[in-house]
């Protein structure tokens, strides 16, 4: 069982009819895919007029992802899994501006009517003066960043001159552009041939050029320099402003076809990498999404592929040895030992196990000449969780392969392993040999055991 995140074009693209064969092999597969969408999928689908169009591709979409949502969460600092249709998702967010930021004066103007005391404060301390240098204001980029500001500035003026900035950078596609030509024209630009580099020199390559320009610093460090305290960044703001980072400078930089697009756009794509960053597929057809996220993944060791919508049947199709004994001896070999622990040994699979376990521990036999496997769905991801519907197909995969209990039985143990709860299992017995699918301790995912008894011990 795969995850697959497919972004905005692909989704609409899936209607026409050279997509045919894509679209029927995906929904053929969804036993064996787990489809998700996002957050970001509806920051495209929002700018867009609520056409007949639009619905079709809502529609498309939730065939495919049923109510599979991941958004991020404010207080988990990540992205967190829900459950809620597309269609539901757009009902309740439709309408939203979600390209303007409110002035810094409207934020305090709505305190001020709930809150009367604070509202008074935060005007007392927005009134301070705030000047500014004129040898600063000189400088093209920060006249640029801070537009419009009085001779004497007050703390205000500066926090409002900023949101006008970073509404234009969102909404006004030239000025955009043209910032970012600034920044390459102030001399932070990339080598003319960065287009080729492969995605494991993206990185590396502008991390050398930031040193041949005196900033000694490493790619992630730059980034890092615009939050301040770098301790308080979660994963979800260093990736956006990672992959916002290689658009400015000149990596792979969006062409912003669409007369609405402009730092909105990229954002989307952003938030489309990191998304994906969480399930095993990132399907797209949009080169420079494919480019900055493959470069990311690469340097932050997500193992995510993107591929195309024409590579999807063939990357998405298994080869799969359900085989448990034939599977066990094509895999515990040297080759594919991931690591050795104390008394156990980690086996990493070339192939998944019945198309779901990526892992095995195989415990040393006891003194009673029992050998424990343990199999395991391991992520080298950011995911950390599975949706209740993947644990279902999990457990139904399983018992399908090796005998499905009584109706009674298996409908009270299927839900309390879904629900993690590590008493509950299914367990099938043979001779010299005991499996027992229950769900992990800490992860609640459902796992298999194996215990085989050894034939040559006497006891």
């Amino acid at each position: 069982m795969k995850r697959v995140y497919l972004d905005w074009g692909v989704v609409s693209n899936l209607k026409k009819p050279e997509y045919a064969n894509i679209r029927e092999f995906l929904i053929t597969h969804k036993r064996d895919l787990s489809f998700v969408y996002s957050s970001a999928h509806f920051e495209d689908a929002m700018r867009s007029e609520g056409d007949e169009r639009l619905l079709q591709d809502i529609q498309m979409l939730e065939s495919l992802v049923d109510n599979h949502l991941l958004s991020y969460n404010q207080k988990e600092k990540t992205a967190h899994p829900y459950l809620a249709t597309p269609s539901d998702y757009y009902q309740t967010h439709k309408g939203q501006n979600l390209d303007r930021v409110p002035s810094f004066s409207e934020l305090v103007s709505s305190v001020d009517k709930d809150v009367p005391l604070v509202g008074g404060l935060l005007k007392a301390i927005l009134d301070i003066p705030f000047p500014i240098p004129e040898e600063a204001r000189s400088q093209k980029l920060l006249g640029m960043m801070l537009p419009g500001l009085p001779e004497m500035p007050s703390f205000g003026d500066v926090i409002d001159s900023g949101m006008v900035f970073v509404n234009k950078m969102l909404c006004d596609k030239e000025f955009y552009k043209y910032y970012r030509s600034s920044i390459r024209a102030s001399g932070f630009n990339l080598n003319p041939n960065s287009g080729n580099w492969r995605a494991n020199e993206v990185v590396p390559n502008i991390s050398a050029r930031m040193k041949e320009l005196g900033i000694d610093k490493s790619f992630e460090d730059f980034v890092l320099m615009g939050f301040g305290n770098k301790d308080k960044v979660d994963g979800f703001q260093f990736f956006m402003a990672a992959y916002s980072m290689l658009d400015l400078i000149g990596y792979k930089s969006d062409k912003l076809p669409k007369a609405t697009n402009a730092m909105n756009s990229v954002n989307t794509d952003a938030q489309h990498a990191y998304f994906a960053a969480f399930c095993d597929y990132l399907i797209t057809q949009d080169s420079h999404l494919t480019s900055k996220a493959q470069a990311l993944y690469h340097e932050f060791n997500i193992s995510t592929k993107v591929i195309s919508p024409g590579e999807a049947i063939e990357e998405l199709s298994e080869n799969r040895n359900d085989d448990l004994v034939t599977f066990l001896r094509e895999q515990i070999q040297e080759d594919n030992v991931e690591r050795r622990e104390e008394g156990a040994t980690v086996i990493r699979f070339t192939r998944r196990f019945l198309g779901i376990f990526t892992h095995c521990i195989v415990y040393e036999q006891d003194v009673d000449g029992v050998t424990i496997l343990e199999f395991k769905l391991a992520f080298d991801n950011y995911s950390r969780f599975i949706f209740y519907d993947e644990a279902g197909i999990m457990v139904d995969t399983v018992c399908e392969h090796f005998g499905w209990p009584s109706k009674e039985d298996y409908a009270v143990a299927r839900k309390r392993i879904i629900a993690g709860d590590d008493d509950a299992s299914i367990n099938w017995q043979g001779e010299g040999v005991l499996l027992t699918l229950k769900a992990a301790p800490e992860s609640h995912r459902p796992e298999l055991f194996v215990k085989v008894k050894s034939q040559n011990n006497d006891r």
